[in-house]
């Protein structure tokens, strides 16, 4: 059977062509990639000509469709977003924009009229301001690209085994709980200290199959950092037809809409 489930639909990305640098990453090549989100005009000129001096290739965006497309889509290092263009995604979207840009290196940018400076706020815990090309340096091109997951996570909480080795000593397992689940990963429940990528493996009780899943972190939000829920992002490596079918009679339509009649 295919142990996937079906996509969830999430808007296609439709980046301006005239802001797209050649990406040669697309290719394979690890070459790091910027996504900057800014209407057209000549800010967005001005920030393209400063992120390509670091090396770095570019997508654009210009509304929170193509943003959160694009980024289902594609790997990125790292995301300059123009205030004003955050500004007005916010009104509409503010949990949503908040959701996705806690999971990058994000550097908020807006020209001044006047000077035509550019003015660089690196967002986050440690935030602060400097040139834009010495923050997309340190805080983008030095982490792994990371990419947001293109299907919808349910609130199931399964009972897990996390563990650092596939075949860990008895105090190498750690209890835990997931917080939110789809086919493609989890976020877990745990205050542990896991850099992103990471692997690590857990075992979900509920599951007959008990054939440890293979996964890797993709995002780490410490314990006593913010008033939300500690624990690790993670997607699945390995997961046996077994225990994808279970993952979808857990979870409501349309996660399951399309499971095949005979299969196990």
């Amino acid at each position: 059977m295919n142990s996937k489930a079906h996509d969830i639909a999430v808007p296609t990305a439709r980046p301006v062509p005239a802001g797209r640098a050649a990406n040669p990453n697309r290719d394979g090549d690890g070459a790091p990639r910027i996504l900057l989100i800014v209407q057209q005009g000549a800010a967005r000129d001005r920030y393209r000509r400063e992120i390509l001096e670091t090396g770095a290739c570019i997508d654009t965006a210009a509304s929170i469709e193509e943003f959160q497309g694009a980024l289902t889509q594609s790997a990125y290092n790292g995301i300059v977003i123009d205030i004003p263009t955050k500004i007005q995604a916010m009104n509409r979207h503010k949990a949503l924009v908040h959701s996705i840009l806690e999971r990058f290196p994000v550097i908020q940018v807006n020209q001044e009229k006047g000077s035509g400076r550019v003015r660089a706020l690196l967002h986050g815990r440690n935030s602060r301001q400097g040139e834009l090309q010495a923050l997309i340096r340190e805080a983008c091109l030095s982490r792994p690209p990371r990419r947001l997951r293109a299907r919808q996570r349910h609130a199931i909480h399964f009972n897990l085994l996390l563990m650092r080795e596939r075949h860990p000593e008895a105090d190498g397992i750690e209890r835990s709980v997931t917080i939110n689940i789809s086919p493609d990963g989890c976020f877990l429940y745990t205050t542990g200290r896991f850099r992103e990528g990471l692997r690590v493996w857990i075992r979900i009780l509920e599951f007959r199959d008990q054939t440890p899943i293979a996964c890797e972190v993709i995002h780490h939000r410490p314990w006593g950092d913010t008033m939300t829920i500690p624990g690790i992002g993670v997607c699945f490596q390995s997961i046996t037809d077994a225990q994808a079918y279970a993952l979808t009679g857990h979870c409501p339509p349309p996660f399951n809409a399309e499971r095949t009649a005979g299969q196990p």
